[in-house]
């Protein structure tokens, strides 16, 4: 035991002297880290040993003889530069140092004239060789180069001797070095000229790729004739240009050819190589010629360079013709996507309006990523750039055999936007055959006719569930009664008939239930009134009502009065009492005057429906209607006062667009003064002896109030009606 402790106490004054850190013993063991200790204090280098990387330290652990290579070397310089040491040893890898001869060694360590980088493998392939200056000048370039593109191991001696030519000084071969058989391929003297030759001309081509390299291997005598004849025209400052493009354009040998004849014609290199198009445009005997081909934009380049090497003729002579359009194209305009052009779109049907409408297409990132692949018709291609996803998925679905058909149902699902934006599994493809057999216009107007003011978006579901509707979509009138059946499919599969689904209403609906019984409603009412309470249900009354019940438990009263009025079909007479109307507003009404209010005005003109509504459910619903207010009967903040919009003075203007409502305003007769603005200023005390007289300066009459409207996707409001509240004087109502 004390020998041991004399043993680890001796290991432990070894290591601290050869500045060895006390944590390798864990990784190195006793033995590696006593012996490593030994040689440093040996050699003299302990006081190197602290500025060593981690790497380099591990590595003189395991191959201590490196560190005898270090004692000569400092010995042959005190201020030894430790980076290139360092450096030498990173590249050395699986080998040892050691087996490199000292002398070699030295020799190359202090050598200026060699990188770090590439000092290992000169020491180790290269060290034995006597090399003029100028061959060393080589070698270095070569391998500075070389050094992590090329196996040196795998590319044997005839293969490593080859970094005294030129090209491997240059980038014009990184890429295809790590390749075993573009090494043996250069050992072909021809081909090694040829690639020699480029990579002489100094012009800043840039490497090679594997098409490139496998052409210049097919015939590198014949191109490199070639080549030194068409150079001869090209001026020094368009070398390296025209170069780059002969060799973008991958057609190495025929493209020479080209060059020679057009060339020997008389035409001069700075026409031929202005820009990329210009140069395929000339070889492809000028289908744009007489015009300037400089500064395209890339995507413009793309374009053109398709259109000439596919040969799409009548593009070509649009573009001719019309280039100042062709040069208004933004870069992100539909036509000048890739994709559109080489899968989508066969430019040969491009017209001079079609390219002016490109200037304002503009294609949205991966638009068409869910597009069928297949060639459109411009006008396809202009709606569908468009188009929401779903909309593009269920247009490449469709059947119609006429293309113009396909365009009818797409252009009218784009102007309703009527397009959910997903779809279960399968529901798309349901909906595309249906439109398939006609546009969706004329599924609601010869299907769900019946329907009053059904709205595109809804007939869309109605379309998608028809085979569960099991036709009771036949049955009813109302908008309302159709989201109703949609949220009841279920049920509907336990009907036989649009009236068995009623009466099973009355007994399963929820809301009904907790109206029946908050309002008291006995069960003789409900016998009795069935009918009227199946519609109610239907329409979606039971639910609005039970909401607002829950949001204004005080206004139960109130609510029950106005739901049995509904149910007994005598809502009317609960608006409208016999004289109210003139206690409302404190003015005398006649009799003719208040009839004449009471009746519900339509007005309809184009797409838009313009109609008075006083019904319960309709006004119940106009805090959600066609925006969401402070009056919702759901939430809103003043839903207490949402009841007091059935005063007998008080109606709704509703604006119907293509079945959907997009306005409603409140209109209020009250009373109002005729004098002028004098008068109506003047305050004046009553005159008690003369209550009877009557000043005609200053009567008063019905007018109508227009209190502030909402509206949703109707822009042209602004130009029929005020934004604040006014008033106006009302038609005569007695004539």
């Amino acid at each position: 035991m004390v020998e041991t402790v004399i043993k680890h106490l001796t290991e432990f004054k070894q290591m601290t002297e050869a500045a060895i850190p006390f944590r390798l013993l864990n990784e190195q063991g006793e033995i590696n880290c006593a012996r490593a200790a030994e040689k440093i204090i040996k050699n003299q280098v302990a006081d190197i040993i602290p500025s060593l990387r981690e790497e380099t330290l591990l590595y003189l652990m395991e191959n201590p003889e490196a560190i005898d290579c270090l004692g000569k070397l400092k010995k042959e310089e005190d201020s030894l530069n430790m980076e290139r040491f360092q450096k030498i040893l990173s590249n050395v890898e699986n080998d040892k140092l050691s087996d490199i001869g000292y002398g070699q060694m030295k020799k190359i360590y202090f050598d200026p004239m060699i990188p770090d980088e590439a000092a290992y493998h000169y020491m180790k392939y290269y060290g034995k060789l006597d090399l003029s200056l100028e061959e060393k000048e080589q070698l270095v370039n070569s391998l500075t180069m070389c050094i992590g593109e090329l196996d040196f191991d795998r590319a044997g001696e005839k293969g490593r001797m080859l970094l005294f030519q030129p090209v491997f000084s240059s980038d014009l071969l990184l890429g295809l070095l790590e390749k075993p058989k573009t090494i043996e391929s250069l050992e072909d003297p021809e081909l090694l000229k040829l690639v020699n030759t480029l990579a002489g001309y100094k012009a800043g081509i840039e490497p090679l790729n594997q098409n490139q390299f496998d052409q210049l291997r097919e015939k590198p005598g014949e191109i490199l004739e070639k080549m030194q004849v068409v150079t001869g025209y090209i001026p020094k400052d368009l070398l390296s240009y025209g170069l780059q493009l002969w060799l973008w354009n991958g057609a190495l040998y025929a493209d020479l050819c080209k060059l020679e004849r057009i060339f020997m014609d008389g035409m001069g290199a700075s026409e031929v190589f202005k820009s990329r198009v210009s140069y395929v445009n000339t070889l492809y005997q000028n289908p744009l010629s007489g015009i300037d081909l400089s500064g395209l934009s890339y995507k413009k380049s793309e374009l053109l360079l398709y259109a000439i090497t596919q040969k799409k003729k009548n593009f070509l002579r649009l573009i001719q013709k019309e280039k100042m359009l062709f040069d208004d194209l933004p870069d992100n305009s539909l036509l000048l996507e890739e994709s559109v052009y080489r899968e989508y779109l066969n430019l040969n049907t491009v017209n001079k309006k079609n390219l002016k409408e490109s200037a304002d297409l503009i294609l949205p990132r991966r638009q068409f990523h869910d597009l069928k692949k297949r060639m459109y018709t411009f006008e396809e291609l202009k709606l569908l750039c468009r188009a929401e996803k779903t909309v593009i998925c269920l247009y490449g679905q469709l059947t119609c055999m006429r293309i113009d058909d396909q365009i009818c149902v797409l252009r009218e699902l784009l102007k309703r936007k009527c397009m959910p934006r997903t779809f279960q599994d399968g529901q798309l493809g349901i909906l595309a055959k249906a439109l398939s057999i006609k546009p969706l216009s004329r599924w609601i107007r010869e299907d769900f006719g019946n329907i009053r003011g059904l709205s595109y978006e809804t007939a869309v579901w109605l379309l998608v569930y028809q085979e569960q509707l099991k036709g009771m979509e036949k049955e009813i009138t109302m908008e309302e009664q159709v989201f109703y059946l949609l949220k009841n499919l279920e049920l509907i599969k336990e009907c036989g008939s649009f009236w068995e689904l009623k009466e099973k209403l009355i007994m399963r609906d929820i809301s009904w239930g907790v109206l029946k019984e908050k309002l008291t409603f006995s069960e003789d009412f409900v016998k009795t009134n069935a009918t009227r309470i199946g519609e109610f249900i239907f329409a979606g009354g039971a639910e609005v009502i039970a909401t607002y019940l829950k949001q204004q438990p005080s206004k139960k009263e109130e609510i029950r009065r106005l739901v049995v009025a509904e149910l007994l079909g005598k809502f009317e007479k609960l608006k409208y009492p016999a004289g109210d109307l003139s206690r409302e507003i404190d003015f005398a009404v006649s009799k003719e005057v208040e009839l004449e209010w009471e009746k519900d005005l339509t007005y309809i003109c184009g797409d838009l429906t313009l109609q008075e509504e006083t019904r319960l459910l309709p006004i119940m619903q106009i805090g959600e209607i066609p925006t969401y207010s402070c009056i919702s009967y759901r939430t809103g903040s003043n839903s207490h006062c949402l009841l007091s919009c059935f005063d007998s003075n008080k109606k709704f203007l509703f604006i119907q667009k293509n079945g959907q409502v997009v306005f409603r305003a409140m209109l209020r007769l009250t009373k109002g003064s005729y004098a002028d603005d004098m008068h109506r200023k003047k305050i004046q005390f009553a005159d008690l002896s003369n209550l009877d007289e009557t000043k005609d300066e200053e009567g008063e009459e019905l007018v109508l109030f227009l209190e502030r409207y909402y509206e949703k996707n109707l822009s042209c409001l602004n130009l029929i009606f005020p934004q604040s509240s006014e008033i106006f004087p009302s038609i005569n109502l007695e004539n």
